[in-house]
């Protein structure tokens, strides 16, 4: 072995020796971090569901409105809309959640187009405070989750109840269709001749926030009372004959072969063979 290779496989020892003592030094702060933090846990976190208060719809919907603009996304607008109303009416153990957790649903999560950011946030807590472990609870969870995301591919967004907020009231209005982020935004967009960049936009999706919000707010408060019948899905005339085919299964519609799951418009995605 020459001088010059023994220096070079001394100079990778070092490093590998370096690296490994660094990584062991993080994983000892890491741990010690850990310990801390568990040490000063108040107490352990109850199991799901977690209280509901009737909350004030409005308020939860202008706040959402808010802080689309303020905290950026419609994933963490609609969340923290009735998270912090929440932290404020119940407190523990609503205040252990952080809150930015829904910030990655932005723009269809990680601006991929997905799910709407708004419908991800209300879902999140439509499931923490109506979780049960029992099929019929599961079931009923379901339902308001399916309903939500049902009646927002029919709504005809914006709407105007938050139009005294806004510095640009009486938007254009076009339906969603889908409770996906590149559905509905893409379809007002065309609509209204904006792009996606523009302010015009942003209040578009600032007032679908605070709607999503406000709905779903409503929703449980019924729920809750006792008041809240899941209204029963039905498939719009331009899909009747894909659900006689393909499903899901109802009480008026028995699938010849149910190969599908969803309550979603077929045409969006597939060409008319029937």
């Amino acid at each position: 072995m020459t001088h010059e290779q023994e220096s070079r496989l001394i100079t990778r020892r070092s490093m590998a020796v370096g690296s490994a003592a660094l990584l062991a030094s993080g994983a000892v702060a890491g741990y010690a971090a850990a310990a801390t933090n568990e040490a000063e846990a108040p107490e352990d976190t109850p199991p799901l569901p977690w209280k509901w208060v009737e909350l004030d719809p409005l308020e939860a919907g202008r706040r959402s409105y808010r802080f689309y603009k303020e905290k950026g996304g419609c994933g963490t607008a609609s969340f923290l809309g009735m998270l912090s109303l929440l932290k404020e009416e119940v407190g523990y153990p609503w205040t252990t959640l952080p809150d930015m957790m829904m910030a990655h649903a932005a723009s269809g999560f990680g601006g991929h187009g997905t799910l709407c950011g708004s419908l991800a946030g209300t879902s999140t807590i439509i499931n923490m405070v109506t979780f049960g472990e029992k099929r019929d609870d599961y079931l009923q969870n379901n339902q308001i989750v399916d309903r939500l995301f049902w009646w927002y591919a029919e709504q005809n967004f914006p709407t105007d109840r938050f139009d005294d907020l806004s510095p640009i009231p009486g938007q254009v209005r076009e339906i969603a269709m889908s409770p996906l982020c590149h559905t509905s935004v893409s379809r007002w967009v065309m609509a209204a001749g904006e792009q996606i960049d523009t302010p015009a936009k942003i209040e578009r999706c600032a007032k679908v926030c605070g709607e999503v919000v406000y709905t779903t707010t409503s929703a449980l408060n019924a729920f809750f009372k006792g008041e809240w019948s899941p209204p029963v899905w039905h498939p719009s005339e331009e899909i009747e004959h894909c659900i006689r085919c393909h499903g899901p299964k109802s009480d008026a519609y028995r699938a010849r072969r149910w190969n599908q799951q969803g309550h979603m418009e077929c045409m969006m995605c597939h060409e008319d063979h029937g």
